[in-house]
């Protein structure tokens, strides 16, 4: 199966939930049961613990769907998030999400210089990225209740309590690594795989610990993340630990992990240094 959504399809639902009789317990009902469908989209963790829980159902992860198979990269985008925050802020919130984004990356629409757009604080602040990252980091904005879409203002992104606390600096904001696009990897002459390991990474040392998390994770009949996460891996190849204390100095791994799985990682690592390669 393959879904596909975008802001426009959350929009016209929205709408069509507003449009939808008056009695107000169910059009809350409704925005509720989106709200969890958009939940579910942009989900970090098993698609089947989150489909199940919802129906109040406990499950174990299943191994088979595709954040089991290829477990998302979980980071901090606080900075981009108080950016975003801050454009619909400034521009009074009456806006889609097309127009904010020209607006943080910098693009001197018509209909940005006509209102002053262009001479905002945020304007430009975010041409670093790409408009599908922008595309995406908004998507999951929504999803994670921290920016609504306001029907009554012809589908404006307007910042949610949420999104406040965020704004203030009382909140983090963490969203799925967004990998670039196949277009813009062939450009920089990368694959996508090549495209998505930092520059201050082994990529050999990290193919080989995800190879070893691959191995453990189908030993147990549980999903890769549960072992350790991408970030995790890609920490312990900064690091390069070499006894139990430095690995429980490594980003997510605790006693517990360090019990279970720190004794064959640090052997791994080490006969990888001793290898030279």
């Amino acid at each position: 199966a393959c879904m596909l959504y975008g802001l426009d399809d959350i929009r016209m639902r929205r709408q069509f939930i507003d449009q939808d009789g008056e009695d107000p317990d169910h059009t809350q009902r409704e925005h509720r049961r989106l709200d969890a469908l958009l939940a579910y989209c942009e989900a970090t963790q098993c698609r089947r613990v989150t489909l199940l829980a919802y129906f109040g159902d406990a499950s174990s992860p299943c191994g088979n769907c595709d954040i089991c198979i290829d477990p998302p990269t979980v980071v901090d985008g606080t900075e981009e998030a108080r950016l975003l925050l801050s454009a619909v802020t400034q521009t009074g919130q009456r806006f889609g999400a097309a127009h904010i984004i020209d607006l943080i990356r910098g693009t001197a629409s018509e209909k940005i210089r006509a209102r002053g757009h262009d001479r905002l604080a945020s304007f430009g602040g975010g041409e670093a990225h790409p408009r599908n990252f922008w595309q995406a980091f908004v998507r999951q904005a929504v999803a994670g209740g921290y920016l609504a879409i306001d029907i009554e203002h012809f589908g404006g992104l307007r910042v949610t309590e949420k999104g406040e606390a965020v704004l203030q600096g009382s909140a983090l904001f963490h969203f799925r690594e967004i990998p670039k696009s196949r277009k813009a990897s062939a450009a920089s002459g990368k694959t996508r795989t090549a495209a998505e390991v930092p520059d201050d990474i082994d990529a050999g040392l990290l193919a080989r610990l995800k190879t070893l998390r691959r191995e453990l994770a189908r030993e147990r009949n549980v999903p890769a993340y549960v072992i350790f996460s991408d970030a995790t891996l890609q920490d312990m190849c900064r690091q390069c630990p070499e006894t139990p204390e430095q690995m429980l100095q490594v980003n997510g791994i605790g006693p517990k992990k360090l019990e279970n799985f720190g004794d064959v990682f640090l052997r791994a690592i080490h006969n990888d240094a001793a290898a030279g390669v």
